[in-house]
């Protein structure tokens, strides 16, 4: 009886290890793994590594609409498109790998309206059907403009994570709390590979705009617009006035367009955050050697590193190298007009006049080394929205080379774009700080363009409207306003989808 007693404990103990040991291993089911399925933290991957997924909202890149509610786009994907949420589209794009995810993001399965598509047709779906898309944010690229959920974007360098309502939850335990969650970092974003950049048009602290700065302060041009500025990881500056220790224009210097600009004003360069400075404009060497040579050291001075000019022809060509959380640029700028704009030469300063085969060259040889190149024109001034076409044959030459972005920052009116898988070209941006408010309707309106860069990659470009109110001071426009000037900049520009 003793033995049959023991032999019956041996067994119920060998069991009772052994569904331990499965249970642990998730071979039988537990309390919690009974759960229903529609459990929305259950549904997840139970016991792999949590992770978080970010979406982004995207649609052709000549869209208006600049932001939606959160709660409108959730309408839409549950009830399909309705007057109550009225986006501007009547389809969004999915890919087909990223439905179960979007499903816990909305907790539903997905309307008609919502279509499934394979990534490699997605955007020519989008662009054939003036459609909208969700995508993961790892899959965006330049053709796509991101839209604004509430005001927010992933292409923010400020961009909250937890603020974030496309974002899908992967992995996990099912006892994680939300708190919990909000420690998981996202998977597919990664702040420290993200840079933005900042890419300007035409500054000249000269005229009207410096009789204001004399009066109201060397940062007056930028009060209204100097904090987003100052946000950008990589302000560029194209600063085509020379600083002058005695500056006093006369009559005739102004009446002549020979332009220097006072040390003082030095001040407005340093406080929005000027992080690099082109030099291949057209009034760099308007008062000769000795000016040249104390704006280039001034900028020496503050450390702000400047390309496109320089103390000699080798300096002026050379490219700058410029590194941002993993992301490598080469900026490279030259003055595309006839040869008396730009004096550099093997033994004196100014602007680099463009060669084109040493430009194209130069180009190839930056890629090929894993930058990403940057290429600024003064180009022709050209008071249309399209360019001419020696502007279309020289800006496509260099992007054809490698060149991830190609702007004109000779413009005095914002113009258009080309843009294609592999290039984003912007034949003007219009002026930054100069007094051309009054001398035509669109010489007082330009945009700042903010390149977005993850991971060695051009992933988009946010459009940023400003309006003259003076000869001096700009503003970001109204919406109307902003309408106004896009519909004529994207009816001119050609995105290259096929």
């Amino acid at each position: 009886m003793l033995k049959k007693y023991i032999a019956l404990l041996f067994v119920f103990f060998s069991f009772s290890v052994f569904a331990e040991n499965v249970t642990a291993q998730g071979l039988l089911p537990t309390e919690s793994s009974q759960k229903s399925a529609s459990d929305p933290v259950v549904s997840q991957i139970d016991g792999a590594t949590p992770s978080r997924l970010v979406f982004a909202l995207a649609a052709p890149y000549t869209t208006i609409t600049d932001s939606v509610s959160f709660a409108a786009l959730a309408d839409f994907w549950t009830h399909g498109y309705t007057s109550a949420n009225a986006l501007p589209t009547d389809q969004i794009y999915i890919p087909e790998e990223s439905e179960a995810q979007l499903e816990r993001v909305f907790q539903s399965a997905p309307s008609g309206s919502i279509k499934i598509a394979s990534p490699a047709n997605l955007l020519s779906q989008v662009y054939q059907e003036d459609a909208w898309a969700i995508l993961p944010f790892e899959a965006l690229e330049p053709r796509y403009k991101v839209v604004q959920l509430d005001g927010q974007s992933p292409l923010s360098n400020t961009f909250d994570l937890n603020a974030w309502p496309l974002t899908a939850k992967t992995g996990g335990t099912p006892d994680m709390t939300e708190a919990d969650w909000r420690q998981i970092p996202a998977a597919n974003r990664d702040p420290e590979k993200l840079t933005t950049l900042m890419l300007t048009g035409v500054t000249a602290l000269v005229r009207g705009t410096a009789s204001y700065m004399d009066v109201w302060g060397p940062g007056y041009p930028a009060t209204n617009i100097g904090d987003t500025l100052r946000a950008a990881d990589i302000l560029h500056v194209n600063n085509e006035v020379p600083f002058k220790t005695v500056c006093q224009q006369t009559a005739a210097e102004l009446n002549q367009l020979r332009f220097c600009s006072k040390i003082a004003y030095f001040d407005l360069l340093t406080g929005i955050g000027t992080d690099v400075i082109e030099l291949a404009g057209d009034h760099f060497q308007d008062f000769g050697d000795e000016a040249m040579v104390t704006t280039l050291a001034l900028y020496q001075e503050n450390g702000i590193p400047y390309y496109g000019g320089g103390k000699d022809l080798e300096e002026a060509r050379k490219p700058l190298l410029f590194e941002h959380n993993q992301n490598r640029f080469a900026f490279i700028g030259c003055n595309a007009k006839e040869i008396g704009y730009s004096s550099a030469t093997e033994t004196s300063p100014g602007a680099a006049h463009c060669d084109f085969p040493y430009l194209i060259a130069q180009v190839k040889s930056l890629r090929a080394e894993g930058y990403l190149p940057i290429v600024t024109f003064q180009h022709i001034e050209y008071y249309n929205v399209s360019p001419n076409d020696q502007m279309r044959e020289d800006f496509n030459a260099v992007a054809e080379a490698g060149a991830v972005i190609v702007s004109g920052s000779q413009s005095h009116i914002p113009m258009a774009f080309a843009i294609s898988e592999n290039a984003f070209i912007h034949y003007g941006l219009g002026n930054l700080f100069f007094d051309q408010a009054f001398f035509l309707q669109e010489t007082s309106e330009a945009t700042l363009d903010r390149h977005v860069f993850y991971a060695g990659r051009h992933i988009g470009t946010e459009l940023l409207t400003i309006k003259f109110t003076n000869l001096a001071l700009n503003r970001f426009m109204t919406e109307s306003e902003r309408q106004g000037v896009l519909e004529r900049i994207f009816k001119e520009s050609i995105v290259s989808v096929e």
